[in-house]
């Protein structure tokens, strides 16, 4: 511990004093005040007891020492409430002013006082916490898009009269861009995540690690074995009730993150974080090598693809009957609502599509990520383009359908697939025989279950043991077909997550499947509700690893 002169604790009583009584803040002076100055002011959860946060601070004082600063720190229920402990701190020692928060609550609002036009902050703090997307320019200007809604005014030739189900010119919600979605925020930031935090889950700071590659004034980092409450002293009862289990404890993880701070406190623009690469990069393989996420990427409704999308197509189709030959598969997003007349774009049908040329077998699929849910009732079957639009990009940033404060999964509900049935494969493909009883079984069921594969396969040796030895796994069960049978049913039913408790979650997908008998308008489709590998991800890396409690047999309550 710091040892400190009669002058110092006599400070520090009297900064108590001064500021203590003032709506809860308090001033805590360093240890040694011969370095650099810096004022921390940090605004914690709102749910956390009166000093929760000061071995926290007594360790980013320290540590801050180590690194050539004098660190004085400023605590209170919110920053409105601190302002003017905080000028007069700033001013009495002439000190550098940082904002940080610990939570989504307390970081969200770190980040908007060191973004506000007045601010004089050299940089934000977000402990558990992250870069809204809100602060994203490229996202800013998808959601703008939203203020154009359809109108009953449609040209000639599109629906019918009046429109009743609305009409959008094409490109009114066009949300395609170029490059990785980063953020533009005017001053160095530091995102510190804990890998077990079960309030402000770590796949949400992988999005952060990886939208910010490209701009190194903005860092994250990870502290493995960390939960969310490793950081306070009481852990309030709504912490307790969503966060994991640490694996290394309060003091360790207190100790990790507050040289992090320090170290970025010295020198918010040169500083780097211990690497996060080892931790993250699963992440990363996941939501953009896999799935095509929307909140990783560019892609959108209308641009980009999903590879796992892609390879569903050879999956579903193999074995072929002649093994020798090879796939080029891939994929392209599309509206499950585009095609038939459907408004408010009457767009042309999107099909998936088998062929074969020089011995190579060529699939096309068409995919939809979904973020939210929507009725067949809703939607009026296709018929009112006025929901159906909630599904896009600019649907789920305009109408707030996804909260981005790390609680929920950053992935997709489903990556919901038109594919070309294993009949249609066999049929193109020149094979002996193609009867429809090839597309026999749960086929979209084994595609979902190499998706929870090969998120197993990618997580980390560390991440991988720990779920075997304390998870809930995934459970494939049979794929459902809706009633009616009819594309509506099919598009606005979702994959279906089942939370069997301790047993696990089981997961069954909706299928449509057509013979090349049936009308020409559907023949040779086997479309999928397909898990996504970053949802997989997720449950290996923080849902599946949450304690459940179940009832017993006598109505107890059992902690699993």
């Amino acid at each position: 511990g710091s040892c400190f002169t009669p002058q110092q604790l006599l400070m520090r009583v009297l900064c108590s004093l001064a500021f203590g009584s003032a709506v809860g803040q308090t001033v805590t002076p360093p240890p040694d005040t011969s370095k650099t100055a810096v004022v921390l002011v940090l605004q914690g959860r709102s749910d956390a007891a009166p000093g929760a946060y000061d071995d926290l601070i007594a360790q980013v004082q320290s540590e801050g020492v180590k690194a050539g600063v004098s660190v004085w720190a400023v605590t209170g229920p919110s920053f409105d409430d601190m302002k003017s402990a905080i000028q007069s701190t700033v001013s009495a020692h002439q000190a550098k002013l940082f904002y940080a928060g610990h939570g989504m609550g307390g970081a969200g609002e770190a980040a908007a006082e060191a973004a506000a036009g007045d601010s004089t902050a050299e940089g934000a703090i977000l402990v558990a916490g992250f870069l809204p997307r809100d602060y994203r320019p490229d996202l800013q200007a998808c959601k703008a898009k939203w203020a154009t809604q359809p109108t009953h005014k449609c040209p000639k030739g599109k629906g019918l009269p009046l429109c009743p189900g609305g009409y959008l010119p094409e490109g009114s919600h066009d949300c395609s861009a170029t490059g990785v979605p980063a953020p533009k925020f005017p001053v160095p930031t530091l995102a510190v995540g804990g890998e077990l935090d079960g309030v402000v889950r770590v796949s949400r700071v992988a999005e952060a690690w990886y939208t910010q590659k490209q701009t190194p004034e903005h860092k994250v980092a990870v502290v493995e074995g960390m939960n969310h409450g490793d950081l306070l002293g009481a852990v309030p009862a709504s912490v307790q009730a969503r966060d994991l289990v640490s694996e290394i404890g309060g003091d360790k993880a207190k100790a990790q993150v507050a040289s992090i701070v320090a170290g970025f406190l010295a020198d918010p623009k040169s500083y780097n974080p211990p690497a996060a690469d080892d931790t993250l990069s699963p992440f990363e393989k996941m939501f953009v090598e896999q799935e095509g996420s929307w909140w990783w990427t560019p892609n959108s409704e209308e641009s980009g693809s999903s590879p796992w999308a892609a390879a569903a197509q050879e999956k579903m189709c193999e074995p072929l009957a002649d093994t020798k030959l090879q796939w080029e598969t891939s994929n392209r997003f599309c509206l499950l609502a585009d095609g038939g007349g459907m408004p408010p774009y009457y767009r042309p049908e999107n099909r998936a599509n088998v062929t074969m040329e020089d011995e190579k077998v060529a699939g096309a699929t068409i995919a939809q990520l979904r973020y939210t849910e929507l009725t067949v009732a809703q939607v009026a079957a296709g018929e009112n383009g006025y929901e159906i639009i909630k599904e896009e990009k600019a649907g789920i940033l305009g109408t707030g359908a996804i909260t981005d404060d790390g609680s929920d999964c950053v992935s997709a509900i489903e990556i919901a697939t038109k594919l070309s049935s294993r009949q249609l494969c066999y049929n193109r493909t020149n094979a002996p025989e193609d009867p429809e009883t090839l597309d026999d079984g749960d086929r979209c069921a084994a595609i979902n279950e190499a998706a929870y594969d090969l998120a197993m396969a990618t997580a980390s040796s560390t991440a991988r043991a720990r779920f075997q030895k304390s998870g809930r796994p995934m459970k494939m069960v049979s794929d459902r077909k809706p009633t009616p049978p009819a594309g509506p049913w099919w598009v606005w039913n979702y994959l279906q997550y089942n939370d069997k408790g301790a047993e696990g979650m089981e997961i069954s997908s909706w299928y449509a499947f057509y013979s090349l008998g049936a009308p020409s308008f559907a023949s040779g489709n086997h479309y999928c509700k397909l898990l996504s590998p970053a949802r997989a991800l997720e449950w290996i890396y923080t849902d599946g690893l949450r304690v459940v409690s179940l009832l017993g047999p006598a109505g107890d309550e059992i902690v699993v």
